[in-house]
């Protein structure tokens, strides 16, 4: 038994004011109050030692997702596969309700989150769960390549061969082809929203009907002004983070200005599927998620914003920890359903 994951469950569940006790006073940035519970999460973690190689942090960052994470959806099933497309084989992990086992059904492509360097399908997995139960579709959570051992842009690369082979395969995956979203967080956000506009560019007759963002990362612009300022030291991202990133995916700043690196800066965002995006209150990237928002508003498309000013990045694995971060999980998901029931 994960004892961690445990104790987290029981204080997700104890009353606020019991919790602050232990969280201590309330901490604020930018006219936003921190989550108390996701506040302890991060008073608990100050301690811990840093990594002392990217195996070390890769192994810690799972282990904290085993923690955090909330329990997975009853009645949706899971199974692990290797597809193999065009380009790498596609490792994948699909997720259905029992309900829709034989049904064609709607699809969504989900990518997780670290940065292009860290996590895997099991991270935001509890998520997919949800993803699959609220919007009774077919989700399928991409394994791609990492960086370092895979250059940039090795991941984008997958993620569209990963479109590409759902179009193709449609029929005998029970999937209907013009019901295919594409979903995402953190980095994970950076290749669905390259999806969108390298499926636009290619000006073909199916395109995804629905981008979900969450505290995406669509900028490579490091500049100290904003959150990245204000959020600089804030968990579980941080600046540190962000600048380790960028040297393991962008190594002596190449590609570092990329247009996959940046779609906050693509020349045209016209014409892009309808997108839900999400941005945290206590992100160091929350002002390139609000501004991709804006653009996008800005440009015609049909975009649902939400800003969660109480939480932090990475909150979709956070539903064991707090409650304000499982409903807003679940809102989401529920607001893709929405979109792919349009």
């Amino acid at each position: 038994m994960n004892m961690q994951r445990v104790i987290l469950g029981v204080l997700k569940n104890l009353p606020s004011p019991l919790v602050r006790l232990l969280a201590g006073s309330p901490v604020t940035i930018d006219g936003y109050t921190l989550d108390v519970n996701m506040q302890l999460l991060g008073k608990m973690a100050a301690g811990a030692p840093a990594p002392e190689n990217i195996e070390a942090m890769r192994a810690g960052v799972r282990d904290m997702c085993l923690s955090t994470n909330e329990p997975r959806r009853a009645g949706v099933e899971s199974y692990d596969t290797i597809w193999h497309g065009d380009g790498a084989p596609l490792s994948v992990r699909v997720y259905a309700p029992t309900q829709i086992a034989d049904d064609t059904a709607p699809a969504i492509l989900f990518f997780h989150q670290g940065g292009l360097v860290l996590m895997d399908v099991d991270s935001d997995d509890s998520f997919c769960t949800v993803l699959a139960d609220e919007c009774q579709a077919r989700v399928i959570s991409l394994e791609y390549r990492l960086c370092p051992e895979h250059a940039f842009p090795a991941a984008i690369d997958d993620a569209l061969s990963l479109w590409q082979y759902v179009q193709d395969h449609a029929a005998e995956l029970n999937i209907d082809p013009k019901r295919v979203a594409v979903a995402g967080d953190s980095a994970g956000g950076l290749l669905a929203a390259n999806v969108c506009l390298k499926v636009k560019a290619r000006r073909t007759k199916t395109q995804p009907v629905a981008q979900l963002l969450v505290y995406p990362w669509v900028s490579t612009d490091l500049q100290e002004t904003g959150s990245l300022v204000s959020c600089a030291e804030c968990f579980p991202l941080n600046s540190q983070t962000m600048d380790l990133f960028n040297a393991m995916v962008f190594p002596d700043g190449k590609l570092l200005n990329s247009p996959l690196a940046n779609p906050l800066k693509a020349k045209s965002v016209k014409g892009l599927p309808p997108a839900i995006i999400a941005t945290a209150g206590f992100d160091p990237i929350r002002d390139q998620g609000n501004a991709y928002a804006e653009r996008l508003k800005e440009a015609g498309n049909d975009v649902t914003h939400f800003c969660f000013g109480h939480l932090t990045h990475s909150f979709l694995i956070m539903g064991n920890v707090s409650k304000a971060a499982q409903l807003a999980s679940a809102q989401l998901a529920r607001t893709l359903a929405t979109a792919l029931r349009d």
